[in-house]
C-alpha cells in the first residue's frame, strides 16, 4: 500500500506542476512511512515540508494543495494535514481487513517468499 500511496502522492504533485504551482523542473523525493500512532492514520509523508521552499508556499499550504490534487482512490478513507505539514493517510476498512482474506486464501504460504523459484 505504501507504494500505492507513493504513486498518488507523484499524480498529486505532477498535477500541481501542471497548475503552474510548483515548477516542473522540481524533482521530489517521495517517502511514504507508517504512523507510529494509529490516530494519526496508518501512513504519513513529509513532502509538503521538503518541497515547500521549492514551491514559494508555507508547507502547510503546500500539503493542502497536494491532499486537494489526490487523485480518488478506494483505498483511502481520508487525508489529514498534521503539524506543520505532515499528510497523513488513513486507509479504508475494506482495505485493512482485505489482508485478512489473503491470509485465509493462502493459509501456511501467506509471506513466504517466491525469490530464487
Amino acid at each position: 500500500m505504501k507504494h500505492e500511496i507513493e504513486n498518488l502522492i507523484e499524480q498529486a504533485i505532477n498535477k500541481l506542476k501542471d497548475d503552474g504551482i510548483l515548477d516542473a523542473s522540481v524533482v521530489p523525493s517521495i517517502h511514504v512511512t507508517r504512523t507510529k500512532d494509529a490516530t494519526h492514520g496508518d501512513f504519513a509523508c513529509n513532502i509538503a515540508l521538503t518541497l515547500a521552499k521549492a514551491a514559494g508556499k508555507p508547507p502547510r499550504q503546500l500539503a493542502e494543495a497536494i491532499c486537494q490534487a489526490l487523485p480518488t482512490d478506494n483505498n483511502l478513507q481520508k487525508t489529514e494535514i498534521a503539524g506543520p505539514g505532515f499528510i497523513n493517510f488513513f486507509l479504508s476498512s475494506d482495505t485493512t481487513q482485505s489482508v485478512i482474506k489473503t491470509i485465509l486464501e493462502k493459509k501456511s504460504a501467506y509471506g513466504t517468499s517466491n525469490i530464487g523459484q
